[in-house]
């Protein structure tokens, strides 16, 4: 496979356009840019947006009674809804109409975040787990944190293609209750609602021009 380096000038651009105007998330811009063979438009979303929500709630997931003592006293995480989706940060459409395949690279950001309501305040680390065990996926950072990660991400476009790129980050949200029991009697329970990344994700799609 034939790849073009791409130029000292590309990288420039690169820089310019995706940190924009002193944010990591500037606003989308939709400009468009010649560099080379390839024709690239591009957008960097202050606001990730979300999208391709994957409804992921397995039978198992909706036993009513966790694991508790012998006793039947405890807390249990009661699930009613895990949906897994993307958060968007970037995306870019690029036309490569030459007759050799050629590499772009992008400085792009992502956040992370953990948010949401999980029952009182002075029990949040201990609800935190036993959400986090119900739906099986492991956030990245802890509960009501987000930050943002730059990184670097190199995509190869095909020969006489238009190419889609995107960047982001995978997530989860999940809605239920968090249940206590008392000798298997329900004493108190408390509403959840969160969301939250847990990796990060980059596509490509390309059609023939």
């Amino acid at each position: 496979m034939n790849i073009k380096k791409l130029s000292i000038a590309t990288v420039l651009v690169s820089s310019l356009v995706v940190s924009g105007a002193g944010s990591a998330f500037a606003v989308s811009q939709g400009e468009t840019i010649k560099i080379g063979s390839l024709t690239i438009v591009e957008r960097v979303y202050e606001n990730p947006v979300e999208y391709d929500f994957t409804k992921a709630l397995a039978k198992s997931d909706l036993n009513k009674i966790g694991p508790l003592g012998n006793d039947m006293t405890g807390t249990v995480y009661e699930m009613s809804t895990k949906d897994l989706y993307k958060s968007k940060s970037y995306e870019a459409e690029i036309e490569n109409d030459s007759d050799e395949n050629d590499s772009f690279s992008r400085k792009v950001t992502r956040k992370t975040f953990l948010t949401g309501k999980i029952g009182g305040s002075g029990e949040t680390k201990v609800n935190w787990r036993i959400i986090e065990g119900k739906v099986g996926i492991h956030a990245e950072i802890s509960f009501g944190k987000e930050d943002t990660i730059e990184t670097t991400h190199t995509w190869v476009i095909p020969k006489r293609t238009i190419t889609t790129v995107e960047y982001g980050s995978k997530a989860v949200k999940t809605t239920g209750n968090l249940v206590k029991y008392f000798q298997g009697r329900v004493k108190d329970s408390n509403y959840v609602n969160v969301k939250y990344s847990y990796k990060e994700y980059s596509s490509k799609k390309s059609k023939n021009l």
